[in-house]
Order: C-alpha cells, then sequence, then structure tokens
C-alpha cells in the first residue's frame, strides 16, 4: 500500500480522535432522567478487547455480567486450545462498556479475547489469528498487571514494548485506518501493603506512576496508537478525592473499594469506574451524560451517589490525561 496513503489514513485517523476530545472536553453531564436516544440503523464500531481478567474480571456479577450483548472469542474453542477457559463465555468490563455506549445512543458491536494471567505475547503467539481478523474498527490492549511494570518490581517492560507494538502493528497492517488503544491497569494492593511484594512500604501512588510510564511510554515511542484509558490513574485519582479507600486491608467508612475481596482485580465499583473511563477515551463521550440512574450501575449494586461520584472521576482523569500527555503525531 503506498506510503502516501497510509499517512493520509493516520491524519484522518488523528482528527476524528482530536474531535472526539472536544465532544468530551465540552460536554456537561444532563439529568439523571434525560432519556438515550437508540442507535438502531447506525453502522456499529466493531471493537476488540484483547486482554485477561484485568478486562472480564474475577468475581461474580462482573464476570458474567452482559454477556448475551458482546461475543466472547474464546468461547467456543476447543479444550485443546490454548485459548480455551473453562467456564465462559465472559461479560465483564467490556460488557459495561457496551451497557454504557448502548444507553448513550451508541453503536458499538463488542468482542472478547481474554485468557486470565496472560500478557500480551500469549496473544500474539496464540490469538493473532483473531487480531487479525479484518473487521475490527478498534482493538484495546491490555498487558499483564505485572509486566508494564520496571524489571526491578518483577516487571517486563522489554517484552510489552515489543509485543504491544507487534499487535498495533497486526491491527494496521489489516486496517490502516483502525484505532489501537492501551489500557492502563492499576495500583494492586497485593502487592503494597503484604511484605516482601514488589511495592512493599510504598504507597499506591509509586505502582501507579510506574503504570503511567509504561503505558503512556509505549503510546509516545509508538506514535500509532489513538490512545490510553487511564484507569490506573483514574483509581489514583478516586483515592486522592476521597471517594475510594486507599487500603483495603484497613477499610474506611463512607468510601468505596475498588478492590475486590484478593486485594488485586477490580470490585463492582472498580469494574464500573474501567468502563466509564474506556467509554470517554474511546467514544470521546462525557460519562456524566449518563447520570445517576444509569442501568450497569444498578445492576451492579453500585448507588447512585456512587454512579455519579465515578463517572465524574473518570471524565476529569481522561480530560487530564489528554491535556499532560498528548499522543504524537504518527
Amino acid at each position: 500500500m503506498p506510503l502516501h496513503f497510509l499517512n493520509t489514513v493516520r491524519r484522518l485517523t488523528l482528527l476524528g480522535l482530536g474531535l472526539g476530545f472536544a465532544t468530551l472536553a465540552t460536554a456537561q453531564p444532563s439529568p439523571a432522567t434525560k432519556p438515550m436516544t437508540k442507535a438502531a440503523g447506525k453502522k456499529p464500531v466493531i471493537i476488540l478487547f484483547v486482554g485477561n481478567s484485568f478486562f472480564h474480571g474475577h468475581f461474580e456479577p462482573v464476570l458474567k455480567y452482559n454477556t448475551a450483548a458482546i461475543t466472547d472469542e474464546n468461547a467456543t474453542v476447543p479444550e485443546r486450545s490454548p485459548r480455551h477457559e473453562r467456564g465462559g463465555p465472559w461479560g465483564g468490563i467490556p460488557a459495561i462498556f457496551k451497557k454504557l455506549t448502548d444507553e448513550a445512543g451508541l453503536a458499538y458491536e463488542v468482542h472478547l479475547e481474554s485468557i486470565s494471567g496472560m500478557p500480551l505475547k500469549f496473544h500474539y503467539d496464540s490469538a493473532r489469528a483473531v487480531v487479525d481478523k479484518p473487521g475490527w474498527d478498534a482493538v484495546v490492549l491490555q498487558e499483564h498487571s505485572m509486566w508494564t511494570l520496571p524489571a526491578r518490581r518483577t516487571g517486563h517492560p522489554d517484552l510489552f514494548q515489543e509485543y504491544g507494538t507487534r499487535l498495533e502493528q497486526t491491527v494496521h497492517a489489516r486496517n490502516p485506518s483502525a484505532k489501537v488503544y492501551l489500557y492502563e491497569t492499576w495500583a494492586r494492593a497485593d502487592q503494597t501493603y503484604p511484605e516482601g511484594k514488589a511495592y512493599s512500604g510504598l504507597p499506591v501512588d509509586s505502582m501507579t506512576q510506574d503504570l503511567n510510564r509504561g503505558y503512556y511510554g509505549l503510546a509516545q515511542q509508538n506514535g500509532h496508537m489513538a490512545g490510553v484509558a487511564p484507569a490506573g490513574d483514574a483509581w489514583l485519582r478516586a483515592i486522592k478525592e476521597g471517594v475510594a479507600i486507599r487500603n483495603p486491608y484497613s477499610p474506611e467508612a463512607g468510601k468505596v473499594n475498588l478492590w475486590g475481596a484478593d486485594n488485586y482485580h477490580p470490585s463492582n465499583w472498580g469494574s464500573y469506574l474501567n468502563a466509564c473511563v474506556l467509554f470517554a477515551e474511546i467514544t470521546g463521550k462525557d460519562p456524566r451524560t449518563l447520570g445517576a440512574k444509569e442501568q450497569a450501575a444498578a445492576d451492579l449494586g453500585i448507588t447512585p451517589q456512587d454512579a455519579e461520584r465515578l463517572q465524574r472521576v473518570a471524565a476529569e482523569q481522561v480530560r487530564a490525561a489528554r491535556k499532560a500527555a498528548p499522543l504524537k503525531k504518527s
């Protein structure tokens, strides 16, 4: 394909992304009772989420949430396949994202390729056929929760950079106009507060900062990413603003716990915040327009007040991230 054509496509893609940024920056919260429009008749954006249990979740009801509305690409693979995972199909955070887009009147067709505990290297080696399908308009990549970190913190940043880039190239070789996003994970309390762990004795801020450097560093170095969904940074913002507890081993009254029972995977509240971050980053829409009575929050047992708080944190973090770390043009 001629180089000048690829450059033109990339410029148009970045222009479209910039328009999406403007939408988020200017949107204002709507009343909770404002009805959402339907997406009937619109050509859907076909999006693939690639990752592990930090996407599909670990606890009910997130794990099986809204499964009928999305396609789990691994649900029907045979047991001999390295992509087989007993217990699917999964819903998780991509299925919450799907619910949010439906309520906002947006047309998204959501697919999930997710295996517990696996890094991007696994997906390149064993699931590249899924990533290489021709129909994806957008692909979201999530690395293993420890691999983006510095080597001194047990990370594998070289492999993250290599296979994040290889997967981006796979997507764009098939569809140069596809948008590829990175999904920044969050600080693990189980790696921070107990003794003998990678971040023992340090605040959760430290692991969050390393995750930020890893994800945004790859995006800047690569130059062909559409954006980073800053879920981990949103967790830290929620903690600093008093919305969420800092240490799940010492709970605080009146605040939500973003970690699940293992102090590792996301809780209902953490999953919802992540989905709102993805919604803001990918659609360019302000999640506050979904309002206090948003259905996914209600389904997950999240109070209207907490739903609004988490929507606000997501919107503010995505907007702040775009101002602080704009991606370089291809």
